[in-house]
């Protein structure tokens, strides 16, 4: 409680349209929290523009029912124990009590704003509760869930059962009939790209209610300056292609390697460095992988998960950074976070077809477009290996557009203005049905 009253203090000594506010954040996201979209654009930069937030997330460490409390946050946590299906049974009835006492907090109006986040059907209760209390109900929609749940259930990306994919399926196909209808009703909503916000058009969502707020970055931490480039041996004096992903297996994993063949075939003794965990069943094949790639040995380096600033010696250290992205319809309106982050350190980029990647590249002039294969993409790549100048102006270019366009103080400044505008709007109807004579 001290910790909520000193900081209620300062948001009002600073001021601004959030100072003294409380949002609800629900939100299927782990505790603790770990997106950046979360740590840097919510825990940073709106707390500290004196928003308060009371967060429900996904729980995956073990201990009892609980409130972590930290002052301008709190973590409103459900019982979880491990276990078999018992446990899970009891998680789930602990997780639901809990969120359905947050819904009558809602209703009774201990909340400025309310705001849920790719849930399909924890969003109705919230939404009817934020109305009862007459709040605002914002629904932030930062993936495509009713696509990636029909994913899942079609092609997924990790072995799962029947009765799981039947599970999937059921979501998916039950969802669709309620999910755009009750977008339609939100005070605002949230989407990740320019696509999204087509993408809901064609679902009958009114294009003037939603904003587009992509995935970003932390310039002071993704900072060309501050960082040393590799001097690991097996790169010295060897033209560096990077692939960064948070696991390296099927398609894009395959384009990587393509796109390095590809470069050396055109005459470039180029080696691809691929940071992240390699799939078992990748890291098993390799070597014939490889081999039939024409590609040796010391030219493929898996570097496995880095810390941060081992990661982004190694982008330092890259002449080409690579960022082939799928065009599914789950992943098309997608703003892909490793291209952004692959500018912020000021190097060129070959980017596979897709829409925000065009947007980005387009823009900021920070390198070129390919097709989504390995030989388009490797010879892109090569002309860029072929003119060292062209390609270390082209990455010049990418930390000034970062900073103008995703850094996350600029995000904030978005979203700031985002939820004053819906406060505003709340307390002006208030008024005016205030203000209403008594029939």
């Amino acid at each position: 409680m001290k910790h909520r009253e000193e900081h209620q203090t300062v948001a009002a000594a600073r001021g601004g349209p959030l100072a003294g506010r409380r949002m609800l954040f629900v939100a299927p996201d782990d505790y603790p929290a770990y997106r950046v979209d979360l740590t840097e654009l919510f825990s940073r930069h709106l707390v500290n523009r004196g928003l308060s937030i009371d967060w429900s997330l996904h729980r995956v460490d073990v201990g009892p029912a609980a409130i972590d409390d930290r002052g301008a946050e709190r973590f409103i946590l459900p019982a979880h124990k491990k276990g078999g299906i018992l446990a899970k049974i009891r998680n789930r009835i602990s997780n639901g009590a809990q969120r359905w006492g947050l819904v009558r907090k809602v209703a009774r109006g201990e909340y400025d704003l309310v705001q849920v986040r790719d849930y399909i059907y924890w969003g109705l209760p919230f939404l009817i509760a934020a109305r009862i209390a007459r709040k605002p109900f914002v629904y932030w929609m930062s993936f495509p869930v009713l696509e990636m749940r029909w994913e899942l259930a079609v092609r997924p990306y990790v072995p799962i059962s029947l009765l799981g994919r039947a599970a999937n399926f059921a979501h998916a196909l039950l969802g669709k009939l309620v999910f755009y209808r009750f977008l339609g009703y939100a005070d605002h909503v949230v989407v990740q790209s320019r696509r999204m916000r087509e993408r809901l058009e064609e679902q009958g969502v009114a294009r003037d209610l939603m904003t587009p707020v992509e995935m970003g970055v932390s310039t002071e931490r993704f900072n060309r300056e501050a960082v040393e480039a590799s001097r690991d041996p097996r790169i010295a004096g060897r033209p560096v292609l990077i692939y960064v992903c948070s696991s390296l297996f099927g398609r894009l994993f395959d384009t990587a390697v393509g796109a390095l063949a590809a470069a050396r075939r055109r005459g470039h003794d180029a080696v691809l460095v691929a940071v992240g965990p390699l799939a078992e069943h990748e890291r098993d094949a390799l070597p014939q992988t490889l081999e039939r790639h024409g590609i040796p040995q010391d030219a493929f380096i898996s570097t496995g998960m880095l810390p941060l600033k081992e990661l982004l010696s190694y982008v330092k250290a890259a002449d080409v950074c690579l960022s082939p992205v799928e065009m599914t319809r789950a992943h098309e309106v997608a703003s892909p976070t490793k291209l952004v982050e692959y500018l912020a350190m000021g190097r060129p980029v070959v980017a596979s077809v897709h829409y925000d990647q065009n947007d980005v590249v387009g823009s900021s002039g920070a390198g070129l477009i390919a097709a989504m294969n390995g030989e388009a993409m490797g010879e892109a790549a090569a002309r860029l290996l072929a003119d060292r100048e062209w390609a270390e102006e082209m990455g010049a270019k990418g930390p000034a557009w970062v900073k103008a366009n995703r850094d996350y103080a600029r995000l904030a400044d978005r979203v700031e203005r985002l939820y004053a505008g819906v406060l505003e709007r709340q307390s002006t109807s208030a008024i005016e049905a205030a203000s209403q004579p008594a029939e």
